[in-house]
């Protein structure tokens, strides 16, 4: 097919001739489970992805959609709060009556020293992003106190395989290099600590001196089923179902039919292996440029011939395919897939389809568009607040993952046994009561 027929529109194709786009990059395809583990050296790495480069993906899919990156933020300042502030239980008669703030001390000169609420906002951005954090503690040159504490890059961070003897993950390594060709050279690895007992680990640890540095990491995730390395977020299913593309997709296909009056049909989902496989299958020698060419050239004939006029109808199209392992299991893989529109466009389309396709894509974020901060609507002040309370109350859980490494430092630097790391939410409230509002503790 000649190049006027087909408008490009970033990872997608318009064909007018039967009024077809065509989606070349699905996103779901960034979720293929990698069937071989990373050798680098003496290093055995645990792919993150099916190329190791699924962080990076997932963040560039990310910054591409407003609302994506909107409710990402959103959620991200939702979970701060006002940061995390050292307090201290008061006990009176052997009952818990309060908490004190704690202005000074060494629970507070480790809080400045190492920018405590710095780090918190670091992990808390790579959590939202991918419910897997990698804080690193380090021991000072006597190895009796825990002296520094650092957030590493999610995006550069991946694990070795498990210890199959300990049932465990025991190497952190960490590279900005996963993608331009990772080496021995520029890849630091760190000892990993138990998961479910770090302090009895680092102590076990330092006392039969097995540690390679005076550096651990702390593992930290939010849970998904069946996940032994790297944690699913909940929201990544916008990508799996196919509305993330079609989010993405409505402006830049708004902007074309502006511009070239098109009339849209069908979207056809087509993996980037479909060709390897059709190549491969025909005996074709993928860099003979001239043969690739016309053998694309006649399969894009063929979708035109199938798609357009009505003697097609109902009629089905052999789609390459292949069964690939996930976990216990395998599932199918399709290489195409064509998804018939329910209505051709004429003008001022799409306005009520983005409208929906970005509820959904909040909701599967656990974003409320008629919370404080996102879409104003009909509500009133009284509704807003306290549907923002309850997103304040929904953080929680992922607040109390992200205190496991102070705790832990806590209990190996010997602090006060009621001092507590609580997290203070703003709390909104009726003019009448306080014009300002007030601040409530929460997370001790």
């Amino acid at each position: 097919m000649s190049d006027q027929h087909i408008i490009e529109i970033n990872n997608a194709a318009y064909m007018p001739e039967f009024k077809a786009i065509f989606q070349t990059t699905p996103s779901r395809e960034m979720f293929t489970e990698p069937l071989n583990p990373l050798f680098i050296g003496n290093y055995k790495i645990a792919p993150w992805g099916d190329d190791n480069e699924l962080p990076d993906q997932v963040v560039a899919k990310a910054e591409k959609s407003e609302v994506v990156a909107s409710n990402l933020l959103f959620n991200i300042q939702s979970g701060y709060g006002q940061g995390i502030k050292p307090m201290r239980r008061v006990i009176e008669n052997g009952k818990l009556v309060g908490y004190d703030e704690i202005f000074e001390g060494p629970v507070v000169d480790f809080f400045e020293q190492n920018d405590v609420n710095g780090f918190f906002l670091e992990q808390l951005t790579d959590l939202y992003h991918f419910y897997n954090v990698f804080p690193e503690i380090i021991l000072s040159g006597d190895k009796k106190k825990i002296v520094s504490l650092r957030s590493k890059e999610a995006s550069f961070s991946r694990w070795g395989l498990m210890d199959p003897k300990l049932g465990r993950i025991t190497q952190h390594y960490y590279s900005a290099k996963w993608i331009d060709g990772p080496s021995v050279n520029n890849i630091t690895a760190t000892d990993v600590l138990d998961a479910y007992n770090p302090l009895l680990d680092l102590q076990s640890r330092i006392s039969t001196n097995s540690y390679s540095a005076l550096r651990f990491i702390v593992p930290v995730s939010f849970p998904t089923p069946g996940r032994q390395y790297y944690q699913h977020p909940y929201w990544w299913s916008i990508f799996q179902s196919g509305w993330y593309d079609f989010a993405t997709m409505i402006p830049e296909f708004k902007k074309a039919l502006m511009k070239n009056q098109m009339a849209i049909k069908y979207i056809v989902y087509l993996s980037d292996k479909y060709w390897d496989a059709l190549f491969q299958q025909e005996g074709i020698d993928s860099t003979n440029k001239e043969a690739v060419k016309n053998r694309k050239t006649e399969e894009f004939t063929n979708f035109k011939n199938f798609l357009s006029g009505e003697k097609n109808a109902g009629k089905g199209l052999v789609a390459l395919k292949k069964l690939i392992a996930s976990g216990t299991s395998a599932v199918e893989e399709k290489y195409i897939e064509i998804v018939p529109l329910k209505t051709e466009i004429s003008g001022g389309e799409y306005i009520e389809d983005s409208g929906e396709v970005n509820s959904i894509i909040s909701y599967a974020m656990g974003v409320d568009l008629d919370m404080p901060g996102k879409k104003t609507g009909g509500m009133s002040g009284t509704d807003k607040r306290e549907r923002f309370m309850i997103k304040q109350a929904l953080t929680k859980p992922l607040r109390d993952r992200l205190l496991k490494p102070l705790l832990l430092i806590k209990q190996f630097n010997k602090w006060d046994p009621n001092l507590v790391f609580a997290i203070p939410d703003p709390v909104f409230t009726t003019l009448d009561i306080n014009k300002t509002g007030k601040d409530t503790a929460t997370n001790q």
